[in-house]
């Protein structure tokens, strides 16, 4: 598609990046063009070109070679830029809308896919750190892009959501183009044991004592999100109130989503464990299935012997495992995982290639059955049992229906929406600057 669909969902290091770069210009702003009575700023051309660079820096691909073809980058982003503005003003003349709620719920998600797709919050929060971004300001940069998005998204499905394609398409496509089609990637199912690092009882009692004295404050009347902002260890949420957003259950932890499934618009929950420390939920907001969540989180800081400790753990487990105990048995009576410990430590079917290299290193050398040296990983002590193992291969028929069907409908809402995007340029005002 056109690069007005190539949104600003950058992983971690590109968002981040992108927000730095803006944060340290000081930019004079002026218009590059009008459209519909909506300004297109320089800073928008200079931001869309950092991220166009950054990307292309982390792909390895070609730069710009000279300040001609950089000059032809920057007319292809303002072109890219009004194509999408004028999108949007269609979008509002058909009274399509965008809620604040829509816009927090998108941004809350994005917030969360980059956590993910830095690996932990750990290294998320780090990389802020790095770069020298504040949450805050990074969530302030991007609430936008994000409304525009949603615009564009809506008038999208409702402009060219149908789009028909007959079987005898997809069944040449298949004959003809077969070496098109992209293989299926390494599958492998995975089980694990997680042994986490436990804090001293001293240390435990400090922390329930902290806890008591939170509840206590805001027993006497004091706001969560006050409270949150003063006491709470979760550096992603504490400068926001505790405010966690939107979520469905399904997204949450079990331990989470267990206590929060039981709340009321309102009610504050009492505290319970987790794997990381101790949580305080408060539920602001039902909104059908979806919840609307704030937390006051307490941090569980194991020293280096609480972490030796469990270190010496799982090196005992793994050696009853090599000696011929049950993978399943173990990790229902010690792994820390409570999503999947009953299931006898089966996380399930994943692509090889999504796991980080850490994981992908330590699968490598096993065959189904093996298990893996103890890992040291941001959850814990972690020891990996390779259930099975599906090469990548060629896809079947079946197999590869849906990922045609996709390209053909992509290729012609593309035809389509060129067509439509040169008569609305006949109607949106458009004035480049």
């Amino acid at each position: 598609m056109r690069r007005i669909f190539r949104f600003s969902f950058w992983f971690l290091m590109v968002a981040v990046a992108a927000a730095a770069v803006a944060g340290a210009q000081e930019l004079a702003d002026r218009v590059a063009a009008v459209v519909d009575k909506a300004p297109v700023f320089q800073s928008d051309i200079d931001r869309a070109l950092g991220e166009e660079i950054y990307v292309r820096k982390l792909r390895g691909e070609a730069m710009p070679a000279d300040s001609a073809e950089l000059l032809a980058l920057r007319d292809e982003l303002l072109e890219s830029l009004i194509d999408r503005r004028i999108v949007i003003a269609k979008a509002k003349k058909e009274s399509i809308e965008v809620t604040q709620t829509e816009v927090e719920d998108g941004l809350d998600q994005w917030l969360v896919d980059l956590v993910k797709a830095s690996g932990s919050e750990a290294a998320f929060e780090t990389e802020l750190e790095r770069q020298g971004v504040a949450l805050d300001d990074l969530k302030t940069r991007y609430r936008k892009d994000i409304e525009e998005q949603l615009y564009v998204s809506k008038f999208m499905r409702k402009q060219f959501g149908a789009i028909a394609v007959a079987e005898g398409d997809l069944v040449r496509f298949f004959q003809n183009k077969y070496d098109s089609i992209p293989s299926l990637p390494e599958v492998v199912g995975v089980a694990h044991i997680i042994i986490t690092p436990r804090i001293s009882p001293s240390k435990e009692n400090e922390l329930v004592g902290k806890v008591s004295n939170v509840m206590d404050r805001m027993k006497r009347g004091e706001a969560f999100d006050k409270v949150a902002r003063e006491v709470s260890e979760d550096p992603l949420t504490r400068g926001s109130g505790g405010e966690i957003g939107a979520v469905d259950l399904a997204d949450l932890q079990p331990d989470v989503a267990g206590v929060a499934a039981k709340l009321v618009p309102g009610q504050v929950s009492e505290p319970f464990r987790t794997g990381g420390g101790i949580e305080i939920i408060k539920l602001d907001e039902k909104m059908d299935a979806r919840y609307r969540l704030r937390h006051i989180f307490f941090k569980f800081a194991p020293t280096a012997g609480d972490t030796a400790e469990a270190l010496r753990l799982a090196e005992e487990i793994r050696s009853r495992l090599t000696a011929g105990e049950g993978f399943e048995t173990l990790a229902r009576q010690y792994s820390e995982d409570q999503s999947t410990k009953e299931k006898g430590g089966y996380i399930g079917e994943v692509e090889l290639s999504s796991l980080d290299d850490s994981y992908q290193q330590a699968l490598a050398g096993l065959n189904p059955g093996d298990v893996s040296q103890v890992m040291r990983t941001a959850l814990g002590c972690q020891i990996l049992k390779l259930v099975s193992r599906t090469a990548a291969r060629k896809p079947g028929y079946d197999e590869a229906k849906p990922w045609i069907r996709n390209l053909i409908e992509a290729r012609k809402r593309e035809a389509e929406f060129v067509k439509w995007l040169d008569a609305a340029k006949q109607e949106i005002y458009v004035k480049k600057m």
